[in-house]
Parts: structure tokens; sequence; C-alpha cells
């Protein structure tokens, strides 16, 4: 998938909603409280922080070329997808970033070191410059390959084997699993850097790059199946045991032992909007998550209705039509309402 694929694909999901700069916080994966419930509220799961290095001037310049081609238009505060934006209609993507929150990047490094090292070692030299410098993870790495018995034949075969096989399952392009391969170093072999990939197979740098990221993702899925048992081991760590933020988390453990949310605001010394931002993460992302504690059903009920009635998620203009509903109430509503608001 593509930088601009990508850009649409956000952007007519806010459509007239949001300004311009929303996708850039998303992709860089900013956690603050509007980004995260755009998340929920756009279905803009897969997106978010799939770029976390992402440079202002590169994002603007992606921008400027959809204005320049005619694809958005900038109206007030918010930006607008014009017909244009139509003939643009991307395949199904392999992406998770909600799911994997840049931690495919520690799955690639644990195997670019494993791979080196099977590689040496097996080809009896012992004495190389190690790919990742990391000292955590060459660590993780020297455990991993004692735990597995490295030094073994079989072991490197039945690695390499993994390998093959799980990788041939990802369902993208073999263009786009050339480019993580390309990556990798081996005996006598150096990996690509992002530069020399992106002149080998005519794309952008921020292209290829999110090229690596999806077959990443699909990889990581298709390890975690449980099939490739050498390779599981590589995502102890990675694989985000709860969809919530970790400071969400902490919020939840507090609410769950009676606290209200002025007192958790107080013990965490944290602003009270603060606290309703994830109060909002909660009610995305935990379907159990009883919010009749901050709102009752018919404040609820009539939030949603408007929020349908005038296909908007805008704050403003639903608190307009309902005053009586505070916008933390409103956030709430649109956040518990999922897939249906």
């Amino acid at each position: 998938m593509l930088f601009e694929d990508i850009l649409i694909i956000i952007l007519k999901a806010v459509d007239g909603e949001r300004t311009i700069s929303s996708p850039f916080h998303l992709l860089k994966g900013k956690k603050s409280g509007q980004t995260i419930q755009d998340i929920g509220y756009y279905k803009l799961y897969p997106f978010f922080g799939l770029l976390p290095r992402l440079d202002k001037k590169d994002y603007d310049k992606a921008v400027q070329t959809l204005l320049r081609k005619g694809v958005i238009v900038i109206d007030g505060q918010v930006v607008r997808v014009t017909e244009k934006s139509g003939s643009y209609n991307p395949e199904p993507n392999l992406l998770n970033g909600w799911k994997y929150r840049g931690k495919e990047h520690l799955f690639m490094d644990r195997l670019s070191l494993a791979v080196q090292t099977f590689s040496h070692i097996h080809q009896n030299s012992r004495l190389f410059d190690a790919v990742v410098i990391a000292d955590d993870i060459q660590r993780w790495v020297k455990y991993y390959l004692q735990r597995i018995d490295f030094r073994r034949t079989e072991s490197c075969q039945r690695f390499r084997q993994e390998i093959a096989e799980s990788l041939a399952l990802v369902k993208v392009e073999d263009q786009q699993k050339m480019i993580v391969m390309q990556r990798l170093s081996g005996y006598k072999l150096g990996g690509m850097t992002w530069e020399q990939i992106s002149l080998d197979h005519g794309h952008g740098i921020i292209d290829i790059q999110l090229q690596a990221i999806e077959t990443l993702h699909g990889w990581m899925e298709e390890i975690e199946t449980g099939k490739f048992p050498l390779l599981k081991i590589l995502l102890e760590g990675v694989i985000q045991q709860s969809s919530l933020t970790e400071t969400a988390k902490r919020t939840e453990s507090y609410f769950k032992n009676g606290r209200t949310l002025e007192e958790i605001a107080a013990l965490r010394g944290l602003k009270t909007s603060t606290i309703e931002d994830h109060f909002v993460e909660l009610a995305m992302n935990d379907p159990v998550f009883d919010i009749t504690a901050f709102i009752e059903k018919n404040l609820f009920s009539k939030i949603v209705a408007i929020s349908q009635e005038y296909n908007t998620k805008r704050l403003r203009a639903i608190k307009e039509n309902v005053p009586e509903a505070s916008y933390f109430q409103i956030r709430l509503a649109l956040a518990a309402k999922g897939e249906n608001t």
C-alpha cells in the first residue's frame, strides 16, 4: 500500500470533519484524546502509528500533491475530498497499526540479528559486526539462539524453512516480500538501506517502508497461529496484550476499585480532561464497559440519533442539538456506539 492511498483512505473517513493535520497525528501514533477517539469513530485502527518518524515536510509535500490533483480541498478549518477521490480504490490491506503499535520493528530487529548469526555460524565465521547494536536486543537474541540450539544444522534448516513457509502465506505481492528480505544481512551480504531499496523498486522511501510494514504485519499474523514455533518465539513481548494504551489501563484499574473520575485525576496528578480521554478510550475498546455511570440511557440514545441524523461526529454540531449533554458525554456516546454511529 502506498502513502498516497493511505492518506486518501483516512481523508475519506474524516471527510469534512477534521483538519488536514488529523492524518499526520494518526500516522505518527500521537496518543492524544482526539487522535485516539478518531481511531474508534472512523475505524482507522489499521493506520495508527505506522510512521512514528514521519517528517512534517514529507507529509506536507504529499498533501500538496493531493491538492494539486484536485483530490482534496481545504474548506475553512476542515479538509474535504472531491469526486476525484472516487477513482482511488486501494486493495484491502494487511496493516494493523493499532495492534502492533510499531513493535514490528522489534520483531524485524530480532529476526535480522538471528538470520545474520545463523548465516555466519554455519559458515564457520564467528566474528562479524552485528547488524543490530542495541544491547537489549543483542542479549535477547543471544538467549533465543541458545534456546533453539542454533549451532545444530537441523535448527538452521528448520529456521530457514519456517521463514520460507510462513512468508509464502502472506497475501501481499512478491515485491513487498522482497523488500523485507533485502533488509536482512548474512555472511558476506549486507542488508540494503531504504534509499537503495527505493531506487531498486522505483518507489519513494515512505512507500517502500509502508510496504515493508504491511508485509511484516501480515507475516506476524501468520506466525501468531503457532504453526511456526521457532519464529513465534520472536513475537514475545511484541504482540499487544491489551487494546488500551498503558495510561488508560491504569485509569481503568482505579475505576474498577471504585474511584470516581475526579478522584482518579487527583490520585494520578492528571487533568480531569485527560482522565476523560481514558474513559472514552475504554468505551471505544471495551465492549462491556458500562458508561451509565457518566450518561443516562435516554441521553445516550439522543446523542446517537443526532449523530446519525446529521451524519456527523463533530462534537460542536451535536452539542448544538443536544445542549444538555457535556462534550465528555457526547464523546462517550460516540465511542460506545462504535460501528453503528
